[in-house]
């Protein structure tokens, strides 16, 4: 019976997460109301309120399963043995903002990074952060790799690097969602720009 019950409230969280992301790509997020995602989940207002607190708390959801499906992705589609550093770099952050933009427009990212710097601590935002360092995690493994291939040197902790890489990644996606004209392309050709003179000053 509990099994039942388990995977009841299973399906309908995914109902509801479902129905949210058609009405947020559809409405947008300020015209999407919890009313609307109950109804279109076959739930009642309290259900998704009970399980997610806000609207917010529904689209935290929703981005908190897209970065499930992506680390995924990253770990198939990143090269195993990277070239370098700047290719592992710009791969990765290409698929992350295509990712992204395949899911949500940047008018609902700029909401979800709203949700996450100003709703406060709670367990969907402390879900975000915990992937968001499988995300770095992704990259420290990468960096390892290219340690174990001499394309690297062993004495760089692989952990901080891959952690500190991946923070100036973020920042750059910040600055992509932030601005409708910016491209794929310019903030790739930014990135490049930070890591070669990040890469130049470690040489000195």
């Amino acid at each position: 019976m509990s099994s039942l019950r388990a995977r009841q409230k299973e399906d309908r969280r995914n109902r509801i997460v479902t129905s949210a992301k058609t009405l947020f790509r559809q409405q947008g997020f300020e015209k999407t109301t919890i009313e609307g995602i109950a109804e279109a989940a076959g739930v009642s207002g309290v259900t998704v309120h009970n399980y997610y607190g806000t609207k917010a708390g529904v689209l935290l959801a929703l981005v908190i399963e897209s970065d499930k499906l992506l680390i995924e992705k990253l770990e198939s589609t990143l090269p195993k043995e990277p070239a370098s550093l700047t290719d592992l770099m710009l791969q990765f952050a290409r698929d992350i903002m295509d990712h992204a933009i395949a899911n949500l427009d940047k008018v609902i990212w700029r909401q979800v990074i709203a949700a996450v710097t100003t709703g406060g601590v709670t367990q969907l935002t402390r879900a975000y952060f915990k992937l968001d360092q499988q995300l770095a995690f992704v990259l420290v493994r990468r960096i390892e790799r290219l340690q174990q291939a001499g394309k690297l040197s062993p004495d760089i902790d692989a952990s901080h690097l891959g952690k500190a890489l991946f923070h100036l990644q973020n920042a750059r996606f910040i600055q992509f969602i932030s601005a409708d004209e910016l491209s794929r392309d310019e903030i790739e050709q930014r990135l490049r720009n930070d890591l070669a003179a990040l890469f130049a000053v470690g040489s000195v």
